[in-house]
């Protein structure tokens, strides 16, 4: 500190100022600051009224001699203004610097002790949540596992199945058309209320060159329609009294249309009067069979296939008189037809 009278300079301890005492202090305390020495020279008050006090012989010499005054006044020299005791208990700029350095990293300490322990604790809750993350984690990737195997398992068997599905599906439609090797399918022939199927069935045996026996025909009957809205006339069926009298007329019929090309049988020959429509004789097929003897004839249509013919109830192709014959056993066979 400085002193704004005497302008003597002062360490903080010897002008009685602490370091949170200066630091508090504005810029015009400090210019206005006095020193202890030159405050005591400041008359506190007026003393006229004082009562005298009884003073020595050397005092009143003193007095005489222009000496009193001045000895109830203790002065400091310069050399002692400057600085305090010689014991070095003065602070210096130096050592206010590491006074304030300490605090100071002292709240540092402080706040990030405070602060890392925030974080570890944030740390031990995270790890927490995490391992308990981690263990459902690992229990759903178990759970998956079985659910897993257990479809794996299970498209396997279901394989199994589509395949034994398949199997007996095929064995089931070739005793189904086993049971239709004796039937003949008879289809054109028109519907009327007072017919006798029997009678037309023999005329057409007549007509074809294949006459029936009394033993011949087992049944004779219209079957419905897939689609009701079809108006076509239903086919009719004729349950033959075996596979070989089926093979005989359905051969009869195929040379009598090569014989009369332009004349194949139709209702005409049938003694059926009105509009003459022709009349298809064919084996019985089972609703696959058909389907697929369907598909085929389309797909030889569209790719030149010359030939197309139905035996014992399976469909067969050519393409033409040199080729092989391809045997249609399924949708996937209809690929060979190419």
């Amino acid at each position: 500190m400085i002193c704004s009278a005497c302008g003597l300079g002062y360490d903080l301890l010897c002008a009685n100022i602490t370091p949170k005492s200066y630091f508090l202090m504005d810029q015009d305390r400090k210019n206005n600051w006095s020193c202890q020495e030159c405050r005591n020279k400041i008359p506190k008050s007026d003393n006229t009224n004082t009562p005298a006090r009884a003073v020595s012989r050397s005092a009143t010499s003193d007095e005489d001699n222009g000496l009193g005054e001045e000895r109830n006044i203790t002065l400091r020299t310069k050399k002692q203004s400057s600085k305090c005791d010689s014991d070095g208990s003065y602070v210096t700029e130096g050592h206010l610097r590491i006074i304030i350095k300490q605090e100071i990293t002292k709240t540092i300490k402080q706040l990030v002790s405070e602060h890392l322990s925030n974080i570890s604790q944030q740390i031990a809750d995270f790890h927490e949540s995490l391992t308990f993350f981690n263990k459902q984690y690992e229990e759903l990737k178990q759970m998956v596992s079985e659910r897993d195997d257990t479809i794996s398992d299970l498209v396997s068997k279901n394989n199994n199945l589509t395949i034994q599905v398949k199997n007996l599906t095929n064995r089931l439609g070739q005793v189904e058309q086993s049971m239709r090797s004796p039937n003949i399918e008879i289809n054109g022939i028109p519907e009327n209320k007072s017919e006798n199927l029997i009678t037309t069935i023999e005329q057409l045996g007549r007509i074809v060159g294949n006459p029936f026996g009394d033993s011949d025909i087992l049944h004779v009957t219209r079957i419905a329609k897939l689609n009701k809205e079809n108006d076509r006339p239903r086919s009719v069926i004729i349950k033959l009294r075996s596979q070989r009298r089926r093979d005989e007329l359905l051969a009869a019929v195929t040379k009598f249309n090569k014989k009369n090309l332009d004349n194949k049988l139709n209702s005409e020959h049938l003694g059926i009067g009105g509009r003459r429509v022709p009349v298809f004789v064919s084996e019985h097929l089972t609703p696959i069979n058909k389907h697929l003897h369907a598909a085929a004839r389309k797909k030889t249509k569209d790719t030149g296939f010359k030939f197309i013919w139905v035996r014992d109830g399976k469909v067969f192709v050519r393409k033409n008189e040199q080729s092989h014959v391809i045997y249609i056993k399924d949708e996937e066979s209809l690929k060979l037809i190419a």
